[in-house]
């Protein structure tokens, strides 16, 4: 509701309702491909969950289900919460958990336990930091062969900014993503450095939404560690629709000189130019 005329000092005064947002969601999802059979999965959420807008989230997904080959079946099962303005300060706690079963053709297969318990503070409307502790326990090897125990610890540092008009659908503005977390792994008792960096800009040429120019770029190295010495889920892996299109997606790595299967990088570059 407005005012029907201005206040003193020159203000309109508006009178707004508001309600609660519902505090249980559920949702479901299905999908199918010619290849790998169907995939399906679900989640729950329940909001404000203490009664300070805290959110958890758990989801469940299976994939290749119905392939012929039935042992390439694989699985999700993840939880994440998270919990604003902590003890009064201007800090989020997210926390996430996952059980994976991941069977990709083109670079690696994992069976695993993966965490983070990460704080997070928005300093504005476009930059956010983000700092904490995160682990892998299980195992993992190249597609098809022999899978081998992983332990690894670290401390995530990540920094994202975002100056973008619209969060799904970008004409203008900048992502810029950067991450450095230090870790060790207990396999190899080896401490290193993983890297991670990512920016993309969008340009509207034809000034109304229709032509939309969009450049990204994409960089990671491992420093300190050769790529064998880490599990094969933090080397580097290229291909498909969000790195390089007409690849199959990760299938562009480094190759063992005697099985030819792919093993992953210690660094990646990468760039693309997109016109939508």
């Amino acid at each position: 509701d407005t005012g029907n005329a201005l206040a003193p000092d020159g203000r309109l005064p508006v009178s707004l309702a508001v309600s609660e947002r519902a505090r249980n969601a559920i949702g479901f999802n299905a999908a199918f491909e010619t290849r790998f059979g169907a995939t399906l999965g679900a989640f729950y959420e329940r909001r404000n969950l203490f009664g300070q807008a805290e959110r958890l989230r758990i989801e469940a997904a299976a994939t290749r289900l119905g392939a012929a080959d039935t042992s390439r079946a694989g699985g999700r099962l993840a939880a994440t919460f998270r919990a604003p303005e902590v003890f009064g300060t201007p800090y989020s706690f997210v926390g996430s958990l996952a059980l994976l079963r991941e069977r990709l053709d083109n670079s690696y297969d994992r069976d695993g336990v993966v965490g983070s318990f990460l704080a997070e503070r928005a300093l504005n409307d476009r930059l956010t930091l983000s700092t904490g502790p995160i682990f892998e326990v299980g195992r993992s090897g190249p597609s098809r062969g022999t899978l081998e125990s992983n332990q690894v610890v670290g401390w995530q540092v990540q920094g994202r900014w975002d100056s973008t008009d619209s969060l799904l659908d970008p004409r203008r503005g900048f992502r810029v993503t950067g991450t450095a977390t230090p870790s060790f792994t207990f396999d190899e008792g080896q401490a290193y450095l993983l890297l991670r960096a990512s920016a993309s800009t969008y340009f509207d040429v034809s000034g109304d939404g229709r032509s939309i120019l969009a450049l990204r770029g994409g960089y990671g190295a491992l420093l300190g560690v050769q790529a064998q010495q880490v599990p094969y889920s933090q080397r580097f892996f290229a291909g498909g629709g969000g790195s390089i299109r007409g690849y199959d997606f990760q299938s562009i790595s480094p190759r063992d000189p005697v099985t030819r299967q792919r093993v992953g990088g210690s660094s990646l570059a990468e760039a693309s130019a997109e016109w939508r």
